[in-house]
């Protein structure tokens, strides 16, 4: 009913405007115009002569976009002032256009149009001082696109008696410290401001937050989601904004990114939930921002670094889902930072495409899916991750002599239960592998082609099925190890397995201590344990550690900083990806032993205890037993507890 009165209204407008004005009828085919001299009344121009003072007027005409038209009304080029009055658009489906598109004017109006079934409504690009009022628009796309290279061409007076959708268009310009907050709608544009707070608005099926030029502003715990398979934009998206933090927000099911940044520079995108958007973050030509702590389930791309994009940090992310097909992309962008990441069941993990060069790839968790890494740039450093449970842990590959892969460095990395381990390309050459834990069969499932190096410094790596000798007992075996398929070798192959230790991706960077246990009726045991008490950390566990590493490992404690609900709703733990079974002990925030649970290696049953807990002790399976570890058992905290 309120778009039905609004067009009413409108239409009433027009119908005013002509029975004291000019007159104009009709249907006619779309406009367009190219430059001044193109305002004619063949385009449509009933009255006017282009001055501010008398501006061209095109009005009253009826316009079915049809035949692939990419726009009903198109002016380029103008600097003649002009009003787009009382049109009725319809039919502009074409994606990659609109209704109305503007581009490179300088004073333009448009008042009391309408536009329906379309797929985009108005694109205003390049252009300075345009006017929209009391326009309605019916769209299944994008509303209103603004875009520019400067601020000046965001400078426009759009009011809320614009309505998408029979929402307001909410335009915002040249805010300084102002609060936006509580708005529920289709659409928020926050532009040429700073010191802004945009916070606790609901964005549904629309054109998201969109900001352009905006600094040093906080935008927090909004949700930006859709409900339908609209056409819509992104959630968040940042265009030329810097020192901007983006944090708590719910951005959902979007159909473009999450979160875009595109030329925006020293912004923070931290402790967000990207579900099931296109894409959950996307950097491109965007430099020293930092990625961190967010949620990222179900984007087919977790989070994208490209276009030149330097600097960027990308830590303690959660990037999750087999919909995934790549859960963190890296191309043409250089000297980026990912570290601390836990990347689960995704198609690819870590994908280092064309020019993904010099970055650095770090204590990485990467269990499940199809390839750990996937690597075409040259000169990055890879070391300390976990890739375990892939079809295939590293792939460079194949590029047909279009490009050289070289120079890259993968050192105390473990690769572990992969269908095979590693795979370099015909066109991958000095690339340097060492100190890495190759796990299980190997003889097969590590394959070069001759052109790379396997021990730098007279250190190699460790290969689970090693059978040569070591005669003088340095931990550098004799005999080298043949790379299949040409006999590439490693000639410093290690004896033990503890280089192992600093290849756990996450894992490997966790404090270990020694915990002190009571038992009932007995003495204090100590038990070393890797404290987990970071979000990352609960979330990685043992997911993919491997079996033959355990005993490096005695047992993991979940700090949760307070007490916890357990229950069928509250906070449980999983098996998915872990590969051997566990015990796990409950304890509340006093250290008083609450409950346990016997769990079964790759279980997808939740392990919980009925009531409040704040520690979970996760050790070998009949650890519990063997130490005397149940009901009456006292966990000693200690003064930082």
């Amino acid at each position: 009913m309120k778009r039905t009165l609004c067009t009413l209204f409108v239409l009433m407008c027009v119908g005013i405007y002509f029975s004291v004005g000019v007159l104009a009828s009709g249907s006619r085919d779309p406009i367009t115009i190219l430059g001044n001299n193109d305002f004619t009344a063949e385009n449509g121009v009933v009255a006017g002569s282009g001055t501010a003072e008398d501006p061209y007027v095109i009005a009253g005409w009826e316009i079915d976009v049809a035949g692939g038209a990419r726009y009903g009304v198109k002016v380029e080029n103008a600097t003649a002032h002009f009003i787009l009055r009382g049109l009725i658009l319809r039919g502009a489906t074409d994606p990659a256009g609109a209704a109305i598109h503007l581009g490179f004017v300088t004073a333009a109006t448009i008042e009391g149009t309408t536009i329906t079934n379309s797929i985009n409504g108005i694109e205003i690009a390049s252009s300075t001082n345009v006017t929209l009022s009391n326009n309605v628009l019916v769209v299944s796309g994008q509303g209103l696109r603004v875009v520019g290279d400067s601020v000046d061409e965001y400078r426009h007076q759009i009011d809320t008696t614009n309505l998408v959708n029979d929402y307001s268009i909410n335009y915002f310009y040249d805010k300084d410290g102002e609060v936006f907050s509580g708005i529920r709608s289709n659409n928020l544009y926050v532009v040429a401001s700073r010191n802004v707070t945009i916070a606790e608005n609901e964005i549904v099926n629309g054109d998201g937050i969109q900001l352009a030029f905006v600094e040093n502003s906080q935008i927090t715990n909004n949700r930006v989601y859709r409900e339908s398979p609209v056409l819509t934009q992104h959630g968040i998206s940042l265009t030329r904004c810097n020192g901007n933090t983006i944090t708590g927000n719910e951005l959902k099911n979007n159909n473009m990114a999450g979160i875009l940044l595109w030329l925006s520079s020293e912004n923070v995108i931290v402790a967000n939930s990207l579900l099931a958007n296109d894409s959950g973050v996307i950097l491109m030509a965007s430099d020293n921002n930092l990625v961190n702590d967010n949620v990222v389930f179900a984007n087919p791309t977790g989070i994208g670094i490209s276009a030149g994009s330097t600097g960027n940090e990308v830590m303690r992310n959660i990037v999750t889902h087999q919909n995934t097909k790549y859960g963190i992309a890296v191309e043409e962008a250089a000297s980026n930072r990912l570290e601390r990441n836990a990347i689960l069941e995704c198609e690819t993990g870590i994908f280092l495409g064309a020019q993904g060069n010099n970055n650095y790839v770090l204590y990485n968790t990467i269990v499940g899916g199809d390839y750990g890494l996937s690597i075409t740039g040259s000169y990055n450093e890879i070391g300390q991750n976990l890739i375990a449970q892939t079809n295939r842990g590293m792939l460079f590959p194949e590029t047909y002599g279009q490009q050289k892969v070289r120079g890259n460095a993968f050192h105390d990395n473990v690769f572990a239960d992969n269908g095979h381990h590693v795979y370099l390309n015909l066109d991958s050459e000095g690339n340097g592998l060492y100190r890495n834990a190759f796990l299980g069969e190997t003889r097969l499932n590590v394959s070069d082609h001759g052109r790379n190096i396997w021990s730098v410094s007279g250190e190699g790596n460790f290969w689970e099925d090693y059978e040569g000798s070591d005669a003088d007992g340095d931990g550098i075996g004799d005999d080298p190890v043949r790379v299949h398929p040409v006999g590439a070798e490693d000639t410093a192959p290690f004896i033990s397995a503890t280089i192992a230790r600093g290849g756990l991706g996450v894992l490997a960077t966790l404090e270990e201590t020694f915990l002190s246990l009571v038992p009932k009726d007995g003495e204090t045991v100590q038990i070393p344990v890797l404290i987990a008490d970071e979000d990352i950390e609960r979330f990685v566990g043992f997911r993919g550690f491997p079996v033959y590493l355990l005993e490096e490992v005695s047992g993991i404690l979940f700090d949760y900083g307070e007490e916890v609900a357990g229950g069928l709703t509250g906070t449980a733990f999983t098996m998915r990806t872990v590969s051997f079974p566990l015990d796990i002990a409950f304890f509340d925030g006093s250290g008083a032993f609450v409950g346990s649970e016997m769990m079964e290696a790759n279980s997808e049953e939740r392990y919980t205890v009925d009531g409040q807990f704040r520690f979970a002790l996760e050790l070998a399976s009949g650890t519990l037993a063997e130490r005397g570890i149940g009901a009456g058992a006292q966990l000693l905290l200690s003064e930082e507890n």
